[in-house]
């Protein structure tokens, strides 16, 4: 019979040997995870999202398109991830945007939920993402559309809060010329925000978010701010608000477009009025 101090002195060499020769058991556990397929890398990254565990969820889906394989399902996770790690959660938004005490058929409501948002860089890379998607269904409609509403009220704080209080108001420097380099110009930065081509576009949001809350409620009858795209359908109070708020974004952003370059003070006030702090 084999002693007890004999089997673990055995036990310790065979350890010692495989760490002399590099092969520990933790590097054939990483192997391991490493070899596995697009498909299981998917599903471990969808477990992590489950889990709130953006960060590894998002290692996760990078590896699964290194794999050389991409799909909607990993395009929308890896959004998810980024969009987690941005400070994005559906229902905190929706909630902040159907409860809010601003009135919540306003843009106001747009920017107060954009307060939850903490890296707008990575949101605009979820964005990105979830435009890759070849069939999205209403879900994933309703994702990135409020995604592109918070984008566009942080984008615009980004540009033109330069006094640096998280709010548009008369210290702002909002004029035509205002450009620090790292922002783009007004006529740009507009037609990224309205052009219905675009990911971040207010029209398009509100077109999409016309066909994600469709199916409970009563009839309405809905006409897109830019391109006047008809679309009836059910709707909620609550639901109905949040879209019409995407709808005055736009047409607000619409009508200040009209006075750059014709009146500053008037394309200041415009632009001011659109976070409900003045």
């Amino acid at each position: 019979m084999i002693s007890r101090n004999t089997l673990m002195a055995t036990t310790l060499l065979v350890m010692l040997s495989l760490f002399m020769t590099g092969c520990n058991a933790f590097e054939a556990f990483d192997g391991e995870l490493d070899g596995r397929g697009y498909q299981a890398l998917v599903d471990e990254g969808n477990l992590k999202l489950a889990a709130a565990d953006y960060a590894n969820a998002l290692d996760l889906f990078e590896r699964a398109m290194s794999e050389g394989e991409t799909g909607d399902e990993s395009y929308r996770g890896r959004a998810s991830a980024r969009a987690g790690l941005a400070g994005f959660n559906m229902f905190a938004v929706l909630g902040r945007l159907q409860n809010e005490a601003v009135p919540t058929d306003s843009a106001a409501v747009i920017f107060s939920a954009a307060s939850l948002i903490k890296d707008l860089a990575l949101l605009d890379k979820a964005i990105e993402d979830m435009n890759r998607l070849m069939a999205p269904g209403n879900d994933d409609l309703l994702f990135r559309s409020l995604m592109a509403g918070l984008s566009a009220a942080k984008t615009l704080l980004q540009k033109y809060d330069t006094n640096l209080n998280k709010k548009l108001d008369g210290p702002d420097q909002i004029d035509f010329d205002t450009n620090d380099g790292k922002t783009l110009a007004w006529a740009e930065l507009y037609a990224k925000l309205t052009s219905e081509t675009s990911a971040w576009s207010l029209e398009k949001a509100y077109i999409e978010l016309t066909r994600a809350f469709d199916g409970r409620g009563t009839t309405w009858a809905t006409l897109s701010p830019l391109q006047g795209i008809n679309h009836s359908g059910l709707y909620t109070p609550a639901n109905r608000s949040t879209i019409a708020a995407v709808g005055n974004f736009a047409t607000s952003l619409k009508t200040a477009n009209a006075w750059f370059g014709n009146s500053e003070a008037e394309f200041k006030t415009l632009l001011m009025a659109l976070d409900g702090t003045n």
